[in-house]
């Protein structure tokens, strides 16, 4: 998606009211988590999900309990190609 896409991340998450459940497509997988807005926590570049899910590309929601589950999960800001905010939608394990 190119630079700055992490302020566009923030921002589509401001604009929900708050919203930080999100789900991170990249070339290889999709990432379901929930963004870590605290710069201190933050590195530049690199999208931070706390609880997140990792699932196969462009599926339908399949995360299922052999998905991987990891508690921090970093993405390179580069390698996102679209994202969107949640809200009450979760992928179901």
């Amino acid at each position: 998606m190119g630079v700055d896409i992490l302020e566009k991340i923030y921002k589509a998450s401001e604009m929900s009211g708050g919203v930080t459940d999100i789900v991170v497509f990249t070339q290889s997988f999709k990432a379901f988590g929930n963004i870590v807005k605290d710069n201190k926590d933050n590195m530049k570049h690199i999208l931070t999900l706390k609880d997140a899910t990792i699932c196969h590309h462009f599926d339908e929601c399949s995360c299922n309990i052999e998905s991987p589950k990891y508690e921090w999960l970093n993405i390179n800001e580069e390698k996102i190609i679209a994202f969107s905010i949640l809200g009450y939608l979760t992928c179901q394990n």
